[in-house]
């Protein structure tokens, strides 16, 4: 049986990663155009505020390049690395 996730954003992306290590197929709903749509729309300067280790999704850290304060954009960049490594299929455009 197919699992559908609504919104790829991080909790989207970790349930459905999560989902696909465990070898369930899964299918990612996502009204936006974009992996972390949200995100997309923080200001510029914006840094997590835990730290890289503790922000990784399920099977893949980030990367030591982005630093311990990952900037959004790093972490925008993570996401779309994440779905695409851990191949997660996402319907994008999907109300």
């Amino acid at each position: 049986m197919e699992m559908v996730v609504v919104g790829a954003g991080p909790a989207g992306l970790a349930a459905a990663g999560a989902a696909r290590q465990r070898g369930r197929e899964v299918q990612v709903l996502e009204a936006s155009g974009a992996v972390g749509a949200t995100w997309r729309q923080h200001y510029d300067r914006l840094h997590l505020h835990t730290t890289r280790r503790l922000s990784a999704l399920p099977g893949q850290e980030i990367p030591a390049a982005a630093g311990t304060w990952v900037s959004r954009d790093d972490f925008i960049a993570y996401l779309e690395d994440y779905a695409r490594r851990q191949d997660i299929p996402i319907r994008f455009h999907s109300p």
